[in-house]
C-alpha cells in the first residue's frame, strides 16, 4: 500500500473507532517522514507537523488506519460555477498574499522557517501575520488548493434546529400585524391543513380564514339566529405567515396529494428512473390486456336501430410494442369478452381476418402464441378464474386499482385509436373525445357502422400500426443496432422472434382453460348441463350414458361460452379435450345465448307453475261432476234393476252391446244432420240437437230422446233395405 500527497487518512484507536482525520501534505524524498494536518474540524484548524512513514504505513497494512476514498471538502474544493464566480475574486485576493511562501516545502511547515517567510510576507504584502497565518492553515486543510481559499459559506446556519424568533423576522408589516409563529401555531396549522385543505379540499385561502375562526377567534356575536366567530386579523398569524410555513412544512408529493389524493400523487409526481420496456425482457415475455369503449356509434345489421358504443379489448407485446390481438364487442367488459381476446391474440391471424372478408400474409401479422406473462385490471383478471391461465403457461400479474401507469403502452394505444377513429370515421357516427354540450353535432345523428364493419376497421388499422415507425422513446439496443433491425413493431417481432418467450397451445386445450366452468351432471339422456342434455360419439361408443359416468364420475366440470349454448368442453382422465353438442330433444336451443335459454327455462318454470295452481281448481270441478254423476247413476240403475237378478242382467248381453253400438255410433257420426224442429211449412225435417257449451251442464232427458230418434231411423234403414232386396 502506497501513501500519496493530498490523501485523507482517518486514524483509528483500540477500540478500531476514528481517532482523528490528516490529510498528507508532503512525503520526503527518502519517505522517512511526511507532514500531515489534522481536518477533524475546520473550527480549530491547526499546524502542520511531521510523522514517519513506515509507522503511518504499518499502521494502513495492520488496519489501524485506512485511506477514505471520499475527500471531506469536495463541495468547496470544487463548488459548483455559480458559486466560484460569486467568490473567486476574494480567492484570488487571497491567493497572491500566499503564493510565493506555500510551495517552499519542508520549510514552510517547520515553525523556525516558517515565521521569516510570514514577516517578509507582511511587509511585502501589508497584511497582518494574524490573517496569513489564517490564509496558510485554510490552505493546508482543505488540499492544498487555490479554492481553498473561497468563502466558505456551505454550513452557515444551523440546518438542523429551526430559529427561534423573539420578534417577527422580516420586513416591519404594513397591517400593524407583529404575529410571531411558535410550535403551537404549527401544530395548529397542521390540524387546519388536515381538516379543511385535506378532507374538506379547501385552497390555502379558505383553510387560512376557517383556520383562524376556529382556533384564533376572539368571541362570538350572534346574528341570524346563529353565533358568528369574531376575527380580529392582528390577533392571528396572517395568510403569508400560514402560506411560508406550508411550502417548507410540505414535501411537493404531500402537496401534490394534499390537492388530489395520495393515489394521483405516486402516479403523477415520482420519478421516471427507468424504461417500461425493461420489464419484458424479451418478446412474448410481457402481454398487457385492457378494454375501453370505442368512440364511435354503431348500427344494428338491419341499418335501422342504433345501438350505441361497442367495447374494445387490446392485447399488447410489451418488447416490440406489436398489438398481437384485439377484439370488438357490443357486450360490457367481462371476463367472457377478454377471454375472446386472449383467444385472438393466440389464434392464426390469416383465418380470422378471413372470417370477415380480409385476405392477410402471414407475415402481416404473425402473432399465434401466448406469452409467459399477462398484466392487466383487477377486474376481469381477478379471482379463481385467472387460474386457468396457469394450466396454459401464463402468469397473471395484476396492476393495482386506478394505476394504468403500470401497463402504459397498451393504455396509450387505447388513446392512439380513438383519435384514428375520430380522425377518419367522423363521418360514420365518430364521438368526440369531450362530453356534447349544447348545439354541437350529435354523432348518433351519423351513424353507419355495423360491429362487422368496424372490426374490418379495426384489423387494418391494427396491421398499418404494426408496422409503423416506433416511438421516438423506444430504447434501441446495441445488438438491434448492430443487425440493424426495422424499427417497427413488425421489424422487432420478426428480429426476436427467434429468442422469444412464446409458446403455443393446442386450441382445444386453449379453449378449454379459457372458458367460465361449471358442473355437469351424466345422465341416461346426456350430460345435464343448465337444463340441456349434451352428447358426443365418444360417449356413445364408450357407454357414458348407459354407466351415468364419465372416468367414474357422475358430477363433471364442464366448460362452456355463455354466448353460444350449442357446445360445451370437457376434459376426459387421459387429458383429451371432448367437445360435446346438444341432444337432439334440445336442437332447437342452438345457437341461442345462455341468457335466452335461461329465459325459455324460466318461462316453462313459471308458466307451468302458474297452471299447477289453475288446476287444483280443474280437478275440483271434475271431483264434483264425477261425484253426482256417479251418485245419479247408481240411483237409476237401482231403480231399473231393483227386480232384476245378475244373470237376468246378463242375458243377451253380446246382442244388445252389438245394438248399443250402432245406436251410439250413428249418433256421433260426421253425416249425422240433426236439427231442433219442422220449418212453418210443416215440411219432413230433421231434429237438430246442439251441443253444450262449456261449463253448461246436458239435461239427460235430451239423452234419452236422441236415443229413441236413432233407433226409429234404424227400422226405417232396415225397411228399406229387405223392401231393395
Amino acid at each position: 500500500m502506497l501513501i500519496y500527497e493530498n490523501s485523507v487518512i482517518e486514524l483509528l484507536n483500540l477500540e478500531l473507532k476514528t481517532d482523528r482525520i490528516i490529510r498528507i501534505l508532503w512525503l520526503s524524498p527518502d519517505k522517512e517522514e511526511v507532514y500531515v494536518v489534522d481536518i477533524n474540524d475546520h473550527k480549530k484548524v491547526t499546524f502542520p507537523y511531521a510523522l514517519k512513514y513506515n509507522e503511518l504505513l504499518n499502521d494502513l497494512e495492520e488496519g489501524k488506519a485506512r485511506v477514505l476514498k471520499v475527500d471531506p471538502d469536495l463541495r468547496l474544493i470544487s463548488p459548483d460555477e455559480v458559486y466560484l464566480a460569486k467568490y473567486k475574486a476574494s480567492r484570488d485576493t487571497n491567493w497572491n498574499i500566499i503564493k510565493d511562501i506555500v510551495y517552499k516545502e519542508p520549510e514552510i511547515y517547520i515553525s523556525n522557517y516558517r515565521g521569516a517567510m510570514v514577516e517578509e510576507t507582511r511587509e511585502k504584502t501589508g497584511r497582518s501575520k494574524k490573517e496569513i497565518y489564517r490564509l496558510l492553515k485554510r490552505y493546508w486543510f482543505y488540499g492544498k488548493t487555490k479554492n481553498a481559499l473561497l468563502k466558505n459559506y456551505f454550513d452557515c446556519g444551523i440546518t438542523t434546529k429551526p430559529r427561534e424568533y423573539s420578534k417577527k423576522p422580516g420586513p416591519k408589516p404594513k397591517d400593524g400585524n407583529a404575529w410571531i409563529v411558535t410550535e403551537s401555531d404549527k401544530e395548529i396549522f397542521r390540524k387546519a391543513v388536515k381538516k379543511f385543505h385535506v378532507d374538506g379540499k379547501m385552497n390555502l385561502t379558505a383553510t387560512h380564514q376557517h383556520m383562524c375562526e376556529e382556533w384564533y377567534h376572539t368571541g362570538f356575536y350572534r346574528k341570524h339566529g346563529v353565533m358568528v366567530p369574531i376575527v380580529e386579523p392582528e390577533k392571528a398569524p396572517s395568510l403569508r405567515q400560514f402560506t411560508y410555513w406550508y411550502n417548507n412544512e410540505y414535501s411537493y408529493f404531500q402537496k401534490y396529494s394534499n390537492r388530489r389524493g395520495k393515489r394521483k400523487a405516486e402516479m403523477n409526481t415520482r420519478a421516471f428512473q427507468g424504461d417500461p420496456t425493461e420489464r419484458s425482457l424479451s418478446i412474448g415475455y410481457l402481454y398487457e390486456i385492457d378494454s375501453t369503449p370505442a368512440d364511435i356509434i354503431l348500427v344494428a345489421e338491419d341499418r335501422e336501430t342504433i345501438i350505441g358504443t361497442p367495447t374494445l379489448y387490446i392485447v399488447k407485446d410489451v418488447k416490440s410494442r406489436m398489438i398481437v390481438g384485439f377484439h370488438a364487442s357490443l357486450a360490457n367488459a367481462s371476463k367472457i369478452e377478454l377471454m375472446v381476446a386472449m383467444v385472438n391474440a393466440a389464434s392464426d391471424k390469416v383465418q380470422f381476418c378471413r372470417q370477415y372478408g380480409i385476405e392477410i400474409n402471414e407475415s402481416d401479422w404473425p402473432c399465434k402464441n401466448l406469452p409467459m406473462y399477462l398484466v392487466g385490471d383487477r377486474g376481469e383478471l381477478k379471482g379463481k378464474w385467472a387460474e386457468n391461465l396457469v394450466n396454459i403457461k401464463v402468469e397473471v400479474d395484476n396492476a393495482p386499482s386506478y394505476r394504468g401507469d403500470l401497463k402504459p403502452f397498451v393504455e396509450q394505444h387505447f388513446r392512439l385509436t380513438n383519435n384514428e377513429i375520430r380522425e377518419l370515421l367522423y363521418k360514420a357516427g365518430a364521438k368526440p373525445p369531450k362530453m356534447i354540450e349544447r348545439g354541437d353535432e350529435d354523432p348518433t345523428r351519423k351513424a353507419a357502422l355495423t360491429i362487422y364493419e368496424f372490426t374490418q376497421f379495426m384489423i387494418i388499422q391494427t396491421i398499418a400500426f404494426n408496422k409503423s415507425a416506433l416511438p421516438k422513446e423506444y430504447f434501441v439496443t446495441k445488438e438491434m443496432f448492430h443487425e440493424k433491425v426495422e424499427l417497427t413493431p413488425c421489424g422487432v417481432w420478426e428480429w426476436g422472434e427467434s429468442k422469444s418467450l412464446l409458446h403455443e397451445e393446442p386450441h382445444d386445450l386453449l379453449i378449454y382453460n379459457l372458458l367460465p366452468k361449471e358442473k355437469g351432471t351424466v345422465t341416461r339422456w346426456g350430460i345435464d348441463f343448465m337444463g340441456m342434455c349434451y352428447t358426443s360419439d365418444l360417449g356413445l361408443e364408450n357407454g357414458w350414458f348407459v354407466e351415468k359416468r364419465i372416468d367414474g364420475k357422475k358430477e363433471i366440470d364442464i366448460s362452456y361460452d355463455p354466448r353460444n349454448v350449442s357446445s360445451i368442453f370437457i376434459r376426459l382422465k387421459n387429458g383429451k379435450i371432448e367437445q360435446c353438442v346438444l341432444t337432439e330433444k334440445y336442437k332447437e336451443y342452438s345457437g341461442l345465448h345462455l341468457e335466452d335459454v335461461k329465459a325459455i327455462m324460466k318461462y316453462k318454470k313459471d308458466e307451468i307453475k302458474n297452471k299447477e295452481k289453475e288446476e287444483k281448481q280443474h280437478k275440483a270441478v271434475l271431483h264434483a261432476f264425477a261425484e253426482n254423476l256417479a251418485k245419479e247413476a247408481i240411483k237409476k240403475t237401482k231403480d231399473a234393476t231393483e227386480e232384476m237378478s245378475i244373470a237376468q242382467r246378463q242375458k243377451n248381453k253380446r246382442e244388445t252391446k252389438k245394438s248399443e253400438s250402432r245406436t251410439v255410433g250413428s249418433q256421433n257420426a260426421l253425416t249425422a244432420i240433426n236439427l231442433k224442429g219442422k220449418e212453418k211449412d210443416n215440411s219432413p225435417v230433421a231434429e237438430v240437437i246442439s251441443f253444450h257449451k262449456e261449463n253448461q251442464e246436458v239435461p239427460l232427458g235430451n239423452i234419452n230422446e236422441i236415443q229413441k230418434l236413432f233407433g226409429l231411423k234404424s227400422k226405417e234403414r232396415r225397411r228399406e233395405r229387405g223392401s231393395f232386396e
